[in-house]
């Protein structure tokens, strides 16, 4: 089910203390998608702009039948107990977020797998009293309250739902003017604007089921209920939440002490809780950016408190360590680096021998990734090839005990991390096979291992991807292929592109991106080898199917893979003799390189494209170009030399210099080793 709904807000937020007056309210449209277009919504006003506090009664409720015969529900947003928080601003958008949520939440109930496409009317900055709420920063405010919402009610996603926010100007879309006649109405609906008879019409247009009020969830009465409760984890991850530190310093030391009046069992019990909530938070909407500064305030503040007051649980530690250390491999940061130390004392604190080799391994997987990321490829391989072996010999010693020990959720485990570590080693020998073809058979190898040791289809997914990148990195384009179809569960003998690409625009593009990439880096390698025929057919299967760059980059908040489809576009293109377009693209593509958020990984990649632009240039003739891009490209160089293992990621780009950059051979080769990387 695809849905839409379109809010506007009646009241200025400003005045509900004064209680003569109705509250401020938000509210609008729900209805399935494509119903009311932008074009029907002006049909139905009539006119090019209205605004509903200026008509009369009988002008709002003919806009309400008409948008109710059309299937149209009614949402309302209400703010009843007159709640203030902080300002005007401040509280809008906590009246729209849990709205939002409770929407969301009502919705889920009723269809299980659904999209929302949510267009929210921009607002005027009522604090400053001139201008609108910047479009990022309301975006921004507004995806946090209903991530931390939607994390706070420990919501599932067993359900395929999603949602999306725009933003448009009420003065000029006829639906958000709709949603203005929603709210007016609803504002109004008591006073001498509606007669008798209308007033009991509106009651009846307006569903009970779609009007939700916001009732002030106090930070302050939550937290003294969790204490007394007995909740401590609760109140110790509340207090870490960037809206919530002006209660840090009041409830964190109590929580302390409730902490340290239990004993170990008991600690580790609440300990384990916050360290579940992390886990929600990442898993629920991914967003890395909101959760790194909760992390980050944890590791530098929390576990140096606990360790002052005497808990000392350091599963719990590593749990934190671990999942930061996570986040800026994540991200090809350099500051992953800073957390092996950190890792290995708290690691030696852990008394169960089980739980150590765990942590232990899971520590060499992710330090494996982050080598990775960083050019570090044979420290890569080594650490991913000691976890192997030491998981390798427990599976051995398992197997002597079968009988007697283990349960089948710790075998399960088992299996899981061993099959991790395969396939990090696979994606290290995959990044060398430009140096040496015989490393695709590696590759392969480590990733038919990891397929035999993962039991859930998103995993093996993952692995069959890396399959397909690695015999493309080979130039084996129809093996690539195959395996991009398997993780699809498709055949590339009975399904054409075309199935391909309609298969992967029924889901959430967050959720296919990968495979996106995958299609998109065959398509580039294949053209640049001279396999036409190959690419010319995928990339006519992405025109007839109306799937374009710009549509993936609007429906995905992240960098990576979106950098190399851009450029895997670009170099389409180029190799099509479409440089205007190449160019473009490959333009937007050093621009995702260029995200506040990227690392060191995106840096050495950006230095590929720069290289691959500067060649065209050098195509074209265009001497002119040529020089400016060189100029850039040096001053990327000149760059990464000063970052802390520059010698490491330039031994990787076989020690690439400036002055290399007029030889063609050494500009095509600086290409390969930053397009392989995974």
């Amino acid at each position: 089910m695809r849905l839409e709904l379109w809010l506007d807000e009646s009241g200025d937020f400003v005045s509900d203390h004064k209680t003569y007056l109705n509250p401020s309210l938000v509210g609008g449209v729900l209805i399935e998608k494509g119903k009311i277009t932008e074009e029907s919504a002006r049909q139905i006003i009539g006119k090019e702009y209205i605004h509903f506090n200026e008509e009369s009664g009988n002008e709002n409720l003919a806009m309400l039948e008409e948008v109710r015969r059309k299937n149209g529900e009614f949402v309302i947003f209400q703010n009843k107990e007159r709640v203030k928080i902080i300002d005007s601003d401040t509280t809008y958008l906590n009246v729209l977020a849990e709205g939002i949520i409770q929407l969301l939440l009502r919705l889920s109930a009723i269809y299980g797998d659904f999209q929302l496409d949510i267009i929210v009317a921009t607002r005027k900055n009522i604090v400053k009293g001139y201008g609108i709420l910047v479009k990022e920063e309301y975006e921004n405010r507004l995806r946090e309250r209903i991530i931390v919402g939607l994390a706070r009610k420990f919501l599932t996603r067993k359900n395929k739902w999603n949602y999306h926010i725009h933003f448009d100007d009420a003065r000029t879309s006829s639906r958000l003017m709709l949603s203005d006649g929603v709210c007016n109405t609803f504002l109004t609906k008591t006073s001498s604007k509606f007669d008798n008879n209308q007033k009991k019409r509106i009651d009846e247009l307006y569903n009970q089921l779609y009007i939700f009020s916001f009732f002030e969830n106090s930070v302050k009465n939550e937290m003294e209920r969790w204490l007394a409760e007995g909740n401590i984890s609760d109140v110790i991850f509340e207090c870490y939440l960037d809206s919530n530190k002006d209660f840090k310093e009041t409830y964190l030391p109590i929580a302390i002490k409730h902490l340290c009046d239990l004993d170990e069992y008991g600690q580790k019990i609440q300990l384990r809780f916050i360290s579940a909530k992390v886990d929600t938070f990442i898993k629920i909407d991914r967003n890395y950016e909101f959760i790194r500064p909760v992390l980050i305030d944890m590791q530098e503040e929390l576990l140096p408190l606990l360790s002052e007051s005497g808990i000392n649980i350091p599963e719990f530690n590593l749990d934190i360590i671990l999942y930061l250390y996570s986040l800026y491999t994540h991200e090809g940061s350099m500051k992953a680096k800073d957390q092996d130390a950190l890792f290995m004392k708290q690691l030696a604190y852990v008394k169960d021998v089980m739980t150590k080799f765990e942590y232990f391994n899971l520590y060499k997987i992710r330090r494996a990734v982050n080598q990775k990321n960083l050019m570090e490829i044979t420290g890569s391989i080594q650490d991913s090839t000691k976890a192997i072996t030491i998981l390798e010999e427990m599976m051995q010693l398992l197997e002597i005990v079968d009988e007697e020990s283990p349960s089948a959720l710790e075998a399960s485990q088992m299996f899981e991390m061993l099959g991790k570590a395969y396939g990090t080693r696979g994606q290290g020998y995959s990044m060398l096979i430009h140096e040496d073809p015989a490393n695709l058979e590696k590759a392969i190898y480590d990733f038919d291992h990891a397929l035999n040791h993962f039991t859930l289809d998103i995993d093996k997914e993952r692995q069959f991807l890396y399959k397909s990148q690695a015999y493309c990195e080979g130039d084996k384009f129809h093996q690539a292929i195959h395996f991009l179809y398997q993780a699809c569960k498709l055949t590339p003998e009975t399904d054409g592109f075309r199935c391909l690409l309609a298969t992967l625009k029924e889901d959430e593009v967050y959720k296919v991106i990968f495979k996106y990439h995958s299609y998109f880096k065959i398509m580039a390698a294949a053209k640049w080898n001279g396999a036409d025929a190959l690419a010319d057919q995928m990339y006519e299967s992405l025109i007839k199917e109306n799937i374009t760059v710009e549509a993936l980059q609007a429906s995905y908040r992240f960098t990576h893979p979106l950098q190399f489809i851009f450029w895997n576009m670009a170099t389409y293109l180029y190799c099509k003799g479409k440089d205007k377009q190449a160019v473009k693209y490959i333009n937007t593509a050093i621009e995702i390189c260029d995200s506040h958020l990227s690392g060191v990984t995106m840096k050495v990649i950006q230095l590929g494209m720069y290289a691959e632009k500067l060649l065209m240039a050098h195509k074209k003739g265009n001497k002119l170009q040529a020089e400016q891009i060189k100029q850039e490209l040096g001053q990327r160089i000149d760059a990464l030399k000063k970052v802390p293992n520059a010698e490491i990621i330039f031994d990787y780009l076989l020690g690439i210099q400036i002055v290399d950059l007029a030889d063609e051979q050494k500009i095509i080769q600086l290409i390969k080793l930053t397009r392989c990387i995974n």
